[in-house]
């Protein structure tokens, strides 16, 4: 269908406010109308932007269906490029999708996933603000440990831990999830730096330019355990117990090697 036609905004905009009953998923997919939204969205980035932007949303709706995945994995390639688009409203939207996609990483889909980790680093604060979208999508892909060398070998963010110095809720539990779960993966698969360092993607190969040196090199370390302890007595009872299984869980990390120990190696 030609995108500039004038029913193609409207259907798009009713196919994907019927997503949200699960009833019309199944439908959707008995009628093959999931796997022709996603054929259309390799064609769709020359389109006008807002019904590129709806036939993104579809995705996201349709993405929700677990049941879903297997048409929704063909389109994931596509998606990740538009985190990359001058459009906000479609960078969020591509977010969104990518969030309902992540909720189960298999192995062989994580090189895929790999290129969001810097977007979602970048965007991770919007205008002096915690980006709810990119927190979500970073709880997401540090729940999937295989992912976790990866993300930590990325380039860190200024003021990283702010993200804890906050009173709005809904940031903070995400927060905390999020670097609670990347700590346990270094944890459980026992990771220091020298097995991080081959995904270091500072241009010198730098430590402390890297997410690993932010939370458990010598300086993070010390300031994620003071906040830490702060949290566990936290009114929210999640945000409290999670704190506190942080703590706990950053005691099992060894300490960040001093500094130039690396070069005994050269």
């Amino acid at each position: 269908m030609d995108p500039t036609a004038e029913l193609l905004l409207p259907l798009l905009t009713v196919l994907s406010n019927a997503t949200a009953y699960p009833s019309n998923q199944l439908l959707m997919r008995e009628f093959r109308l999931t796997n022709r939204v996603v054929e259309m969205l390799p064609d769709s980035k020359h389109w006008p932007r807002s019904t590129r932007v709806i036939l993104l949303q579809c995705i996201a709706n349709m993405a929700v269906s677990s049941d879903n995945m297997d048409v929704m994995k063909l389109a994931l390639n596509h998606i990740v490029s538009r985190l990359g688009s001058e459009d906000e409203m479609e960078v969020v939207v591509a977010m969104q999708a990518l969030t309902n996609l992540s909720i189960n990483i298999r192995k062989e889909q994580i090189p895929k996933f790999v290129p969001v980790i810097p977007h979602c680093l970048n965007r991770l604060w919007v205008r002096g603000e915690v980006n709810l979208n990119a927190l979500r999508l970073l709880v997401n892909l540090s729940c999937c440990p295989d992912m976790v060398p990866h993300l930590l070998g990325n380039k860190s963010v200024s003021g990283l831990l702010r993200i804890l110095d906050t009173d709005r809720e809904e940031v903070l539990i995400r927060a905390v999830t999020w670097i609670l779960c990347t700590t346990s993966a270094v944890d459980a698969l026992n990771l220091t730096y020298d097995r991080i360092a081959e995904h270091n993607l500072d241009p010198f190969h730098n430590p402390s330019h890297t997410l690993y040196f932010s939370l458990y090199g010598p300086k993070g370390r010390e300031e994620l355990e003071q906040q830490s302890r702060h949290l566990a007595n936290h009114s929210n009872k999640d945000v409290a117990s999670k704190a506190m299984r942080l703590l706990e869980t950053l005691s099992k990390v060894p300490p960040f090697p001093a500094a130039g120990s690396h070069l005994n190696r050269l």
